[in-house]
């Protein structure tokens, strides 16, 4: 049984695929891509459409700022600070906090930008247009965002207890019956440790209703910034635009994305990050 839909991993992405990913890490400034993007990899030419919308969006710097509002203005659920004495015993020493600080910083920026991306492209596509040929702007200056991530470990490289508790974890994440691991997750299982330390709280974090509250309102901000951002956005034309039964299959993906697991993992992510003992 497949943990999620099929993907193209970074470690596989060659040719042009390889060369949109380089190019979607340095426009975005992280330093890996997204599940979604991964996915989109599987279809001919459907990464390359949408990014050709995207990317005059990402230089603008409109995402940049709609972000920025996002986590200084948003209240995050609340994870009491980790004691720093606590975490060598989960073999967890000051370069691992580093490492995992860093992972959290990357996908907060990655999900904060792609929810922004895609609820506009949403609306974009539903009011019809414009339809452009791609341009071909220039890419953000590349920061220290693109340090070193280590790898996503695959679900079959976890051990068996990892590997479990991911999934439960995951499992009321993911939209009804399209079953995913959420990248950040696999990015953790890093540090099996720090996976099983935090995992009840964010089992608590859904159990209590507090998640679903704060992706409410993080989904709100999107819905305001999204009339903006989708002037910024063009449908493409002259490239491999992807037939009227593949846009349906992935407007209702994207919708589905942006409606649960891409705002629960920033409030996710957030909230981890807060909880890290501080530098």
């Amino acid at each position: 049984m497949r943990d999620g839909p099929a993907e193209i991993p970074e470690a596989e992405a060659t040719g042009p695929i390889g060369a949109l990913y380089e190019d979607m890490k340095v426009a975005m400034d992280v330093g890996m891509v997204n599940l979604i993007y991964r996915r989109m990899a599987t279809i001919d030419g459907l990464l390359e459409w949408v990014w050709s919308a995207f990317r005059p969006a990402l230089v603008s710097g409109d995402v940049e700022r709609a972000s920025t509002s996002l986590k200084l203005e948003s209240e995050w659920p609340s994870i009491l600070e980790i004691p720093a004495p606590a975490l060598p015993l989960l073999g967890l020493g000051d370069p691992e906090i580093v490492a995992i600080r860093r992972v959290l910083d990357n996908y907060n920026r990655s999900n904060s930008f792609n929810l922004f991306l895609f609820t506009a492209l949403v609306q974009c596509l539903k009011s019809g247009g414009p339809h452009e040929q791609p341009r071909r702007v220039d890419t953000l200056k590349l920061s220290d965002k693109l340090q070193y991530l280590p790898p996503i470990i695959a679900m079959g490289d976890m051990s068996k207890e990892t590997a479990t508790l991911i999934r439960a974890m995951s499992l009321p994440i993911a939209p009804a019956n399209k079953p995913l691991i959420p990248s950040l997750f696999r990015h953790l299982a890093n540090w099996p440790g720090f996976v099983a330390l935090v995992a009840p709280h964010i089992v608590h974090m859904i159990s209590s209703g507090e998640l679903p509250i704060v992706s409410n309102n993080i989904q709100n901000s999107a819905n305001r910034a999204a009339d903006g951002l989708s002037r910024k956005m063009s449908i493409p034309v002259g490239l491999s635009t992807p037939d009227e039964t593949t846009k349906a299959y992935w407007l209702d993906e994207w919708r589905a994305y942006i409606s649960k697991p891409i705002p629960e993992m920033i409030a996710i992510g957030y909230a981890l990050r807060f909880a890290l003992p501080k530098a």
